[in-house]
């Protein structure tokens, strides 16, 4: 499938093209009785399409729906189209986007049993999930959108499976209109499915297998091999689809040239693969057919005056009437960009192909604003890294994103840098662990070593973590934390103080640390309690009271301290940007203030 030039009057493409050369167009006429779009859907009914003001919020290059009755008496209804429509429902110039649906809604079947269901573009298996209403009643409620849907991005519909198109089966009476590819008011057999089922038939039907769906119904199946009780199916769809008349023109570059001996615009414009004759036209320029094939087309017209023209017209001959659109011719710029890895210098040289209006050129910005390029065309500037790319304008509406080249010595490996953990207070005879998990870099290994204190038997000293109990004697050990890389070791040191109890209950609570991180939605919070002991616990509410949200309860512990570390948090803080805190016991702390960061 290709799809084709935007229309300049709503900035929908002009049609959607198929592998069989079916090319269908957007049609939003309420006028038309094939394009299913009431003047009750414009928001002013009596005036004329126009864009945004008077559009539709949806319209469509292809629209097909079949429809059933299941055996219980319900509807089963399928939709096959390549829609156009709008970001936000609403019609709006660069929120238009174009997706093809695939939807299958079926209710009345058994709850949890599997159905299979058959039609132009594929074959899709579901289980009927339960209805709300009764669970003994099972349904099929399914929809597949394929496209670009954040506005533009037209080709991604491109390898969607709603393709190619359908048509009227030219076999069964009657014909369908002439410049469509259906009648939408008619139930009509089709044609255009790629796809074969096991009998060698193309599906150009909509099928539904399953347990008893065919029991009373007026569509049971009639196709040798089925069995109708547990088989409906119909031929007969509901088609809209208009012709392609016109093959329309884009252009996606003029750039003019203009020095002491040249004066000219460069005109590349891009249509259908057949043949055209397309021709631009302005003031100051002698009108000029483009030469080209395959869809490609260009010429190199000569304007005169003291400046190029502010506009110009590019127009297909071919179609009937005319398509034509206006453009800005703009200037072209010639640029290059090196990044020298020694001197962490990045050179950016351009040049305009104005050498008469002399416009300003500038390359987008790294952190320090808009940097303009001297009028020498050359650029230099220290930089910490190689940018992927460069980015230049011009004040003549050119742009031109260029790929760095890169030159100087190769990068360092990366070093390794060891983090023994922060220190800690323990009690007699706990067991310590101790932690290197904060070491950076790619680490070949690990080892442990005790500095100073009474020895102790460290287990694992050659992981992240290794453990060992605490003396009984009130001391400070010291631990370092060795870690290799492939270009180097680095150390790291951390001190475990022991003491004999923990420190006499003053009746506090405290927070000493309320953090929020948004980047990853990250509380960090620690504090002090004097409860202590088991079940001793610390209740953290958002807000200014002990009665709001209830964020979390925390355990403290034999030193008397708490700490709550959670990422992806569902709760965030709320506009007081405080919590408060509670006791088992029943203490109370009120408005802590939180620390916001990224």
């Amino acid at each position: 499938m290709r799809v084709g030039p935007i229309n300049p009057f709503d900035g929908f493409p002009i049609w959607y093209k198929d592998e069989n050369g079916l090319r269908l167009q957007l049609n939003i006429d309420p006028t038309d009785p094939f394009s299913c779009i009431a003047s009750t859907d414009l928001p002013a009914p009596t005036q004329p399409v126009s864009f945004p003001d008077n559009y539709p919020d949806e319209g469509f290059y292809q629209l097909a729906e079949a429809e059933m009755t299941t055996g219980a008496g319900e509807r089963a209804r399928l939709v096959l189209a390549l829609e156009a429509a709008f970001v936000n429902e609403v019609p709006k110039m660069n929120e238009q986007i174009v997706f093809a649906r695939v939807r299958v809604r079926v209710a009345g079947l058994q709850a949890n049993a599997q159905y299979t269901v058959t039609h132009p573009y594929g074959i899709d298996t579901f289980i009927a999930e339960a209805a709300p209403r009764n669970p003994t009643v099972g349904e099929i409620n399914f929809t597949e959108d394929f496209g670009g849907m954040n506005g533009g991005d037209f080709d991604i519909v491109l390898n969607s499976r709603v393709q190619p198109f359908l048509q009227w089966d030219p076999a069964a009476a009657p014909a369908a209109p002439a410049g469509y590819i259906g009648d939408p008011a008619v139930p009509h057999p089709i044609i255009g499915s790629q796809f074969v089922d096991q009998s060698g038939q193309p599906q150009n039907y909509f099928r539904i297998e399953g347990p008893g769906i065919g029991i009373g119904s007026p569509d049971r199946s009639t196709t040798p091999g089925f069995d109708p009780d547990h088989c409906i199916e119909t031929r007969n769809f509901s088609l809209l689809g208009k012709i392609s008349t016109i093959s329309g023109v884009d252009v996606p570059r003029a750039t003019y040239t203009q020095n002491a001996d040249l004066q000219v615009i460069d005109v590349f414009a891009a249509s259908d693969d057949m043949d055209q004759s397309i021709q631009v036209t302005g003031t100051g320029i002698v009108p000029t057919l483009l030469s080209g094939s395959n869809g490609q087309y260009f010429a190199r017209v000569q304007f005169t005056g003291d400046r190029p023209p502010s506009s110009i017209t590019v127009t297909n001959l071919s179609d009937e009437p005319d398509s034509r659109i206006d453009v800005a011719p703009i200037d072209f710029i010639t640029a290059a960009a090196n990044y020298d890895i020694d001197s962490q210098t990045l050179t950016i040289e351009a040049v305009s192909s104005d050498a008469i209006g002399t416009p300003t050129l500038s390359a987008e910005e790294f952190g320090r604003g808009e940097l303009v390029i001297p009028s020498t065309g050359i650029l230099s500037m220290n930089l910490q890294f190689a940018p992927a790319a460069v980015t230049v304008r011009s004040t003549a509406g050119g742009s031109r994103t260029i790929p760095v080249t890169v030159s100087g010595s190769p990068t360092s490996p990366t070093t390794v840098i060891a983090n023994a953990g922060e220190d800690a207070t323990v009690l007699f005879d706990e067991r310590v662990t101790l932690n290197g998990s904060g070491s950076s870099g790619k680490i070949i290994s690990f080892n442990w070593t005790q500095l100073t204190g009474t020895p102790v038997e460290l287990l694992n000293e050659d992981t992240l973590t290794p453990s060992f109990n605490a003396p009984n004697t009130a001391e400070t050990l010291g631990f370092q934390l060795s870690v290799t890389g492939e270009e180097n070791t680095s150390t790291d040191q951390v001190h475990i103080h022991v003491i004999e109890s923990a420190p006499t209950p003053t009746g506090n609570l405290t927070v000493t640390r309320a953090e929020f991180r948004t980047r990853d939605a990250e509380w960090r919070m620690t504090g002090t309690s004097d409860v202590i002991g088991s079940g001793a616990a610390i209740s953290i509410f958002i807000g200014n009271e002990a009665a709001g949200v209830l964020l979390a309860q925390v355990l403290v512990n034999t030193l008397g301290e708490w700490e709550y570390r959670v990422e992806e948090a569902t709760i965030q803080p709320d506009e007081t940007r405080a919590i408060s805190i509670q006791s088992s016991s029943g203490g109370t702390l009120l408005s802590a203030p939180i620390t916001i960061r990224r």
